[in-house]
């Protein structure tokens, strides 16, 4: 029997760096399986058409404005190449849509647009903008969109959207945690509709190494993409990086919720590394673990690791705590002195304003910070309190009604320029919404 064909597709705004691993993961499970599959990041081509500033503007978090004028510009200026690229995307039997809040508006735009040129085409949505809104309305989400779609899917996508295609999936409207129960058979990556060339990270790709995370951090809404967590085969892992240098890559990304939620996992992976490659280079977060034998940091920076985001949140045990972070001050000083000791580049991320975070609570995280400017070497992110759909925290919280949560985050930031501590301005209030910064 032939299966039906699948377009993959990617629409502004989304971060423009690097080629995205989302669709690209879809369709390697696909082609594995014999289907028809294309990607077409379309984010990445109008944001390669956009002048110099507008492209600075593209790569700015949470720019509410672009976001709600970008599918208007497009078809200004850029009606011609929307037309032939939407012309070839309708040939394909189904239409793979990845949301995120960033692109949600264009999103529907762009499902009107090819629903008026070929009503039978099917839709499927997927992306953490699916799930959040899940969380947010339930089965209700199914009357959120206008045009219909055929398929949403919240969580992992491989199998719900193979289903999909062979018809196997009983009429299903939404697909909740359709999850492999271990990663041993799944696909590689697949990036050859995408010239690399044309992104501004050229030489370096996205990887995972697990799904998921071992953590239960409360402001997290993350970990509610995953049922469980679980860890690639290292073997799979070594394949794509074969693949990728000999292609010319030079560095890699983890994109994993923590690249440490497996700590005989991750001992392999760096042996893996150094055996095979003596290093590469890669970054990833990871989480502060007491328990993270010494002999693991050293592997971490023998197999070429040339920074680490370390999310800290506080420096006040009793936050910590309240967020479930699962170590103290105690535990990260340490974390932070073998990282130290191994001339491991790393920065930690912070959250002010957590829900019950007292003034006499802030101010103990922020001394922790400056006290400890010596064992610190980057203050990665600082931002306030911000109310995710489905995590047991009150909504009550968020920076939008708490005005002292970013009160406090601006606090922090002139405290630690001041101090002359490193960070980059970006990313500090990066999740505040233009008209709240």
């Amino acid at each position: 029997m032939e299966h039906k064909t699948v377009a993959l597709v990617l629409l502004p705004l989304f971060w423009p760096n690097m080629p995205p691993l989302g669709i690209s993961m879809l369709k390697g499970h696909l082609v594995c399986q014999g289907i028809k599959t294309k990607c077409f990041d379309l984010n990445n081509f109008f944001y390669n058409k956009v002048s110099f500033d507008l492209q600075k503007e593209w790569r700015k978090s949470c720019n509410l404005s672009l976001e709600e004028k970008v599918w208007g510009m497009i078809n200004e200026d850029f009606l011609c190449d929307l037309n032939t690229i939407v012309n070839e995307i309708i040939q394909y039997d189904i239409v793979g849509l990845s949301v995120y809040k960033s692109n949600n508006k264009v999103v529907r735009e762009f499902i009107r647009m090819i629903k008026g040129r070929k009503s039978e085409i099917k839709v499927v949505l997927g992306g953490p903008e699916i799930a959040r809104k899940y969380f947010d309305l339930g089965e209700k989400i199914l009357d959120d969109f206008d045009p219909k779609v055929d398929l949403l899917v919240a969580g992992e996508g491989e199998r719900a959207l193979l289903s999909f295609v062979k018809d196997t999936c009983e009429s299903k409207k939404i697909v909740l945690n359709d999850e492999f129960d271990d990663l041993s058979g799944c696909a590689v990556p697949d990036y050859s509709d995408l010239d690399l060339k044309n992104y501004p990270r050229y030489n370096t790709v996205s990887l995972l190494a697990s799904r998921g995370c071992v953590k239960k951090c409360t402001f997290c809404a993350e970990r509610l993409l995953y049922k469980k967590f679980r860890v690639y085969p290292v073997d799979n892992i070594l394949e794509q990086l074969k693949e990728h240098t000999g292609r010319g890559i030079k560095q890699f990304v983890f994109h994993d919720s923590l690249i440490n939620g497996d700590l005989s996992a991750l001992e392999k992976l760096c042996d893996g590394i150094i055996s095979e490659f003596d290093q590469i280079s890669w970054e990833a977060q990871i989480a502060i673990r007491c328990d993270m034998p010494e002999v693991l940091f050293r592997k971490i920076k023998e197999s070429g690791c040339y920074h680490l985001f370390v999310g800290l949140e506080s420096g006040c045990d009793t936050v910590l705590d309240r967020m479930n972070k699962g170590f103290t001050v105690a535990d990260a000083v340490e974390f932070f002195r073998k990282l130290k000791l191994y001339d491991i580049s790393f920065g930690v991320s912070m959250i002010t304003g957590f829900p019950d975070e007292t003034e006499k609570e802030f101010n103990e995280s922020l001394d922790f910070i400056v006290q400890n400017k010596e064992l610190i070497p980057k203050i990665e992110q600082v931002n306030p309190f911000v109310y995710y759909d489905g995590i047991d925290l009150s909504k009550e919280a968020d920076y939008k009604i708490q005005n002292r949560s970013i009160d406090r985050a601006r606090k922090f930031i002139d405290r630690i320029d001041k101090e002359g501590f490193k960070y980059t301005k970006a990313f500090m209030l990066n999740l505040v919404e233009p008209e709240w910064k």
